[in-house]
């Protein structure tokens, strides 16, 4: 599947990819993406008559989401990988954690994708969750969106320390840097979620849970605005050169 991804045509051509023979440790990260996304197929029951199957299709929605989450996550480590060969204990202390934290992000997604699911499109999947331990479900989320966005930052943390062993061209010093960048936006988001959730919950529980899942929407105008400025610098760089 990573090799399907290297050659398609996304690649900047500025930049060198250095991983197109994925390593043991992104193959076994690329298998428990796969385990994850079994866990959500295995959260699903076989509907046995056409009320269960009503049942089962009112699931869909959330189980597209689900998967679709994942696949993010999931290209986030494939983009890293493909471009930069670090090796090292760290690498395989922070990737253990990684694929540990994926694990743990299959559960809760899940039922809060189920829980949205009856929110917006009004159905009746049966959630055994109340009004009251909503913003324990939100904190629980974004604990673990932080936790793996978290450690991605940490990932091009390091491949900035070994600019020198990798051979970085200024040009994929500065997209590293970007990167990292937008890593930060990306466990900023449900850190903030998680404080506001936090502040609000003692006074009221209804604005909590909306304040916390609100806050999420900050990721379009903050990528679009790191979207701008990446454009910007890369093409002054280009021009540079």
């Amino acid at each position: 599947m990573r090799s399907q991804i290297f050659n398609s045509n996304h690649r900047d051509p500025n930049i060198s990819y250095r991983g197109e023979s994925p390593s043991r440790l992104d193959n076994l990260t690329d298998a428990v993406f796969g385990i994850a996304v079994t866990l959500l197929i295995f959260n699903l029951s076989s509907p046995n008559s056409l009320e269960d199957l009503i049942v089962f299709t009112k699931t869909l929605p959330a189980f597209l989401i689900s998967i679709g989450f994942l696949i993010v996550i999931w290209q986030e480590h494939v983009r890293f990988s493909e471009i930069y060969t670090v090796r090292g204990p760290w690498l395989i202390f922070l990737n253990s954690l990684f694929i540990a934290l994926i694990i743990f992000y299959v559960y809760p997604l899940r039922f809060l994708t189920l829980f949205l699911t009856n929110l917006i499109f009004g159905t009746d999947i049966s959630l055994q969750i109340s009004a009251v331990e909503i913003p324990i479900l939100m904190i629980y989320y974004g604990s673990i969106a932080f936790g793996l966005y978290f450690v991605l930052f940490w990932f091009y943390f390091i491949a900035i320390q070994k600019k020198e062993i990798l051979a970085l061209s200024p040009y994929e010093e500065f997209h590293t840097k970007f990167q990292r960048i937008r890593i930060v936006i990306m466990f900023t988001v449900p850190l903030v979620s998680i404080l506001l959730v936090w502040i609000i919950w003692p006074f009221s529980i209804a604005w909590s849970s909306f304040s916390g899942g609100m806050v999420y929407g900050l990721y379009t105008p903050a990528i679009m605005i790191w979207v701008n400025k990446y454009k910007k610098t890369a093409g002054s760089m280009i021009t540079k050169q």
